[in-house]
């Protein structure tokens, strides 16, 4: 069996400060939680829809029940923009909070990240995601999902867009204190939320196994990632109040989430990006359009891993090419992608092949650090073939 990575002429590094709390009912735990950390102020970080749920109520009242003085910033937005940045930061900034805790998807427990850090360092709150650095550590980050797939509560990663381009920080001040995981807090989520979260999950998880620095700790937490999202998201889909596919599914987005914060994600994300904000898709959807095509692509180069990709989404490898085991990938997440009612090409978009060279631009300008993790490297020409590909379809 041949394997995925040479021990013998690479050295890789692994850092994951964050603690875990995971279980149904754990949100019961943030109270005692809480009294790990000093504090007299805590901002809550969510969005108009989370933050007039049950859920949020549910963490709001465990917070009140401390006696701390609580702020709250309830605009996130799916794809948050630079005024929405600046809005927090002036905020943060303002109210000077020793905890801040992100409750909702992965665009809250992203801005949670930013409050903290942008309460301490006073500089354009846009110049960090341009090569600025996070000198200063902020309070403590405490992230409570309430919808799983983006793995944002285990990682120390942000996104912003600005002018349709989506920009990264990276820092490791970002990482959360604490993730808090209980999985019926996503019972609420609809099946569309919970589809596009959760194909997410899965998409990590193949894309850190694909990444080239991709490592013995990050392969084992990606190949039980897949296992858990190939076996509960589309249970989840069609059943939201099925706590054990929700738990499934909550632990794929953590396990991928702390996969890919070491490895980073390659071609499908970046080729997403060039889309994603334009359609005004959802993050997940738009990754998913491109992952089984990029599987193909990709696969020649990595034998090794696309059979144990394949293995782990319960994909029957002997005698198979690792050529044919790419296709055999792409059509494990196209059938996944049809149960979950995902848009499977570039055509049900609306995008005409008269778009790809643009986009194909796009990617290779704003976003090749995506091109730089994969481990096939594609010239300009291939990824017009391959955008030809997606948009058209198997």
């Amino acid at each position: 069996m041949s394997i995925c990575f040479d021990l013998l002429s690479r050295t890789f590094s692994y850092r994951f400060p964050t603690k875990i709390v995971f279980g149904i009912g754990s949100i019961s735990r943030l109270t005692e939680e809480l009294k790990r950390f000093k504090f007299e102020k805590i901002l809550m970080v969510s969005g108009p829809k989370v933050s007039r749920t049950e859920a949020y109520s549910v963490v709001r009242n465990f917070v009140e029940s401390t006696g701390a003085n609580l702020a709250e910033f309830t605009t996130t937005d799916a794809e948050p923009d630079v005024p929405l940045l600046n809005s927090l930061a002036s905020i943060a900034r303002e109210q000077r909070p020793e905890i801040v805790i992100g409750v909702g998807g992965g665009s809250s427990m992203d801005l949670s990240k930013l409050a903290s850090a942008l309460s301490v360092n006073g500089k354009d709150p846009i110049s960090y995601f341009k090569g600025e650095p996070v000198p200063i550590k902020g309070p403590p980050i405490i992230t409570i999902p309430t919808l799983a797939g983006t793995g944002s509560e285990v990682t120390p990663i942000s996104v912003i867009v600005e002018n349709g381009v989506k920009l990264a920080l990276v820092d490791h001040n970002l990482f959360p204190s604490l993730a808090l995981v209980d999985p019926s807090l996503s019972r609420g989520a609809g099946p569309e939320a919970t589809a596009s979260a959760g194909i997410d999950a899965l998409c990590h998880a193949i894309e850190s196994m694909m990444s080239v620095d991709s490592n013995p700790v990050s392969d084992a937490l990606s190949t039980h990632a897949i296992e858990l999202a190939c076996s509960y998201l589309e249970r989840a889909y069609c059943n939201g109040g099925d706590l054990e596919a929700r738990a499934g599914i909550s632990a794929a987005s953590v396990l991928a989430g702390m996969a890919f914060q070491a490895t980073g994600l390659c071609l499908p994300h970046g080729i997403a990006y060039t889309y994603a904000v334009k359609r005004s898709l959802p993050h997940g959807s738009s990754v998913s359009i491109a992952e089984p095509y990029v599987a193909i692509f990709n696969a020649p180069a990595i034998p090794g891993k696309i059979s144990r990709i394949a293995r782990a989404m319960g994909v029957d490898t002997y005698g198979l090419s690792a050529s044919d085991i790419g296709l055999e990938v792409a059509f494990r997440i196209l059938d996944i992608t049809q149960t979950l009612s995902l848009p499977q090409t570039l055509e049900d978009l609306g995008i005409g092949e008269h778009e790809i060279e643009a986009m194909v631009d796009d990617l290779i300008t704003n976003h090749r650090r995506f091109i730089i993790k994969n481990p096939r490297k594609p010239s300009r020409d291939e990824l017009i073939d391959l955008y030809t590909d997606i948009l058209e379809g198997i």
